[in-house]
């Protein structure tokens, strides 16, 4: 069987074994029932959803013929900027606070963009800062230290 479509074949089974792999997983908790959801209850849903979402993009893809669908080359070095960016973000949260670790995650995260400009990561910043300020801090008065830990009390 030829592969026509490249790309919706690979996301298919991208997606079906995503699926799959979180319903195996989920069978480690109690399921329960409709009117009394277990922990395993939504996973497992989800999971069979994207599994059969999975296996009918695949499908289209055995059959709908697309002449230019060759997979792209995939590029580790954006993915590993913006995982260690987040992991960042949670290493600095308590000691430097969620100015300094917020600063970090988004010019960290924005070095894995082939865009990268100065000029539009300083505002973005500026702007997410003062967002996540205004929202977590005065909006939902959560105990977030904001201030490096030298800097507080």
């Amino acid at each position: 069987m030829k592969i026509k479509h490249a790309k919706d074949f690979w996301s298919g089974m991208m997606f079906a074994a995503f699926g799959l792999g979180f319903a195996v997983i989920a069978q480690n908790y109690d399921m329960g029932t409709a009117a009394r959801m277990g922990p395993a209850y939504f996973p497992t849903v989800l999971g069979g959803l994207l599994t059969l979402l999975g296996v009918i993009i695949a499908l289209r893809g055995l059959k709908t013929e697309e002449p230019d669908s060759q997979v792209d080359k995939f590029h580790f070095t954006p993915l590993m900027l913006i995982l260690g960016a987040v992991v960042a973000f949670g290493l600095l949260l308590r000691p430097a606070g969620l100015l300094v670790a917020l600063t970090v995650l988004v010019i960290v995260a924005s070095f894995g963009s082939h865009e990268f400009k100065w000029r539009e990561i300083i505002p973005l910043t500026v702007v997410l800062t003062l967002l996540v300020l205004g929202v977590f801090i005065y909006g939902l008065s959560m105990t977030i230290p904001v201030l490096p830990a030298f800097m507080r009390d």
